[in-house]
């Protein structure tokens, strides 16, 4: 019988990179023979954002024990009853399979279903303390040789070195992201005059920089355009005609935007987050020392500068940086290496 492969996965409705991977995972598992599923809370949920046929189940008493163990959370009688009747229809979890956590939850998950084998799919090592004191140890860490605990994926080098140098013991595997060529491609002829960026993260940072470009008037007849609550069929839209974008990454576990924007042809400018410096090479795209406002906004003024006067340059580097992400951080790729890393993962256990 194949162990099952249980992915939990929140509820929110705002787009997310880390859902679509958690989809995405489980939708390449299956495909190679694999037993994955996500765990949504709320009977029926499913993310519409992206277009997905992903096989979910549903389990509120586990969401529940996240948010009483590990959240603190605290519910009133009426609300505690209403789940408790609720979670009558929960689907089943078997003890036998494995349960993936995204980092999220912190360092604490083993006291979720303790005799459940687990894996941690991080996808962003900066929120890995995320529920923790900065000066309470707790003596409760899947970390801290816990038998049921298979080990980490993660999704760039940067993290892979932040977990192997914060857990010297823990097994960490890394798997590559992969972008889609058939949504997120150069076509020059499609480009505007158009500069994109998410807000979502950096937002007092994003509007400094606007603002000031605008008072500044050095923008040359060109626009900005807002990507954000986007469908993924919207955004790669976005990103298809705009010429520019701004990267606004912040401790990042690899950072999706920059890269999709990249394979879609735009000249990217701005913070690597860290997990994106894998792919801000310096032949195509500009970084910006994190949070250096004033070289953020110098940058796009000396850029857009010179791409209006020499624009076949900026051409050749958008190609070149479609080309880089096409060729390092394709479909195929994602998929080999996240049924390696499961191989190595059951193997090892």
């Amino acid at each position: 019988m194949k162990q099952k492969l249980y992915f939990i996965c929140t509820d929110g409705k705002t787009p997310a990179g880390g859902v679509k991977q958690i989809y995405r995972q489980v939708d390449i598992l299956n495909k190679n023979g694999y037993d994955a599923c996500v765990v949504h809370r709320k009977k029926g949920f499913r993310h519409k954002w992206f277009k997905n046929e992903t096989k979910i189940i549903y389990n509120l008493s586990l969401f529940k024990d996240i948010e009483n163990i590990i959240l603190k959370k605290e519910f009133k009688p009426y609300k505690a009853v209403k789940n408790y009747i609720r979670s009558k229809n929960d689907d089943v979890i078997e003890e036998s399979g494995i349960i993936i956590f995204p980092e999220i939850y912190g360092p604490t998950i083993n006291l979720i279903l303790p005799n459940m084998k687990k894996v941690v799919f991080n996808q962003n090592c900066f929120y890995t303390f995320d529920n923790c004191e900065p000066n309470i140890i707790s003596s409760s860490s899947i970390y801290k040789n816990d038998t049921n605990f298979l080990g980490t994926i993660v999704v760039s080098e940067n993290s892979k070195n932040y977990i192997e140098f914060a857990f010297p013991n823990t097994k960490v595997y890394r798997i590559k992201l992969g972008i889609d060529n058939q949504k997120f491609f150069y076509n020059q002829t499609a480009k505007e005059k158009l500069i994109a960026y998410m807000p979502r993260k950096r937002k007092d940072d994003i509007t400094q920089i606007i603002q000031i470009l605008h008072s500044r008037n050095n923008l040359n007849n060109w626009n900005f355009i807002e990507i954000d609550n986007k469908t993924e069929d919207e955004v790669a839209t976005i990103l298809n005609k705009s010429t520019f974008f701004l990267s606004l990454n912040h401790k990042e576990g690899f950072g999706l935007p920059p890269a999709e924007a990249m394979a879609s042809g735009c000249i990217t400018i701005g913070f690597t987050g860290h997990g994106g410096k894998e792919y801000f090479k310096p032949e195509f795209t500009y970084e910006i020392e994190d949070g250096n406002i004033i070289e953020f906004i110098s940058q796009v003024e000396k850029t857009i500068n010179a791409y209006d006067n020499n624009p076949n340059e900026f051409e050749r580097k958008a190609k070149a940086a479609s080309m880089f992400i096409k060729t390092n951080y394709n479909m195929e790729e994602e998929e080999k290496s996240i049924i390696t890393v499961w191989d190595q993962l059951l193997k090892n256990q």
